[in-house]
């Protein structure tokens, strides 16, 4: 065998087995009600999703996980496992309701951070941990208000209110 078939054939085996390993059909849909949301450094933002059985079995919800794009997100699962059913049976959805919560750590440069993963594990028993489905998502950090402005904000919402007051009284 000529060097250059070897070389082809061994690339050709690794792709096989890497995309057999990383390969797997989604039992759950997962649909987001927004796949991008933003808020300020500090602040957590909530995405909410209905879920759908795709196969024509019962697919058990056992788990889940996430990945983000930066250690400035940190995902929150307690909405999931407070909200998702345990089970879905054969074309069954549930939701929409909160699935995940993201919150934007402090200091969180302006900008959007996307390639984030929610997954969720389970499969055709209580004690299966496979992937079921995933949603990719965003969050874009946004400008934290100045205290400057926010104080002329409320010095405006007080001089309107004071000025609908003398209104009334003054008719």
């Amino acid at each position: 065998m000529k060097p250059n078939a070897v070389v082809h054939l061994f690339v050709g085996l690794l792709a096989i087995v890497f995309c057999s390993a990383t390969a797997h059909a989604d039992s759950i849909g997962i649909t987001l009600t927004q796949i991008s949301q933003s808020g300020a450094a500090g602040t957590i933002v909530t995405f909410d999703a209905r879920l759908t059985n795709l196969t024509s079995s019962p697919v058990f919800l056992n788990g889940d996980s996430a990945t983000t794009s930066t250690s400035f997100l940190t995902v929150d699962d307690n909405p999931f496992l407070n909200n998702a059913p345990l089970s879905l049976a054969a074309g069954a959805s549930s939701g929409p309701f909160a699935l995940f919560n993201v919150l934007i750590a402090p200091g969180t440069a302006v900008g959007t951070y996307g390639f984030n993963t929610f997954s969720i594990l389970g499969g055709a028993d209580g004690s299966a941990f496979a992937p079921t489905g995933s949603a990719q998502f965003a969050v874009t950090a946004s400008p934290v208000p100045e205290p400057g402005t926010i104080r002329l904000l409320v010095t405006g919402m007080l001089g309107l209110g004071a000025w609908g007051r003398l209104r009334r009284h003054g008719s």
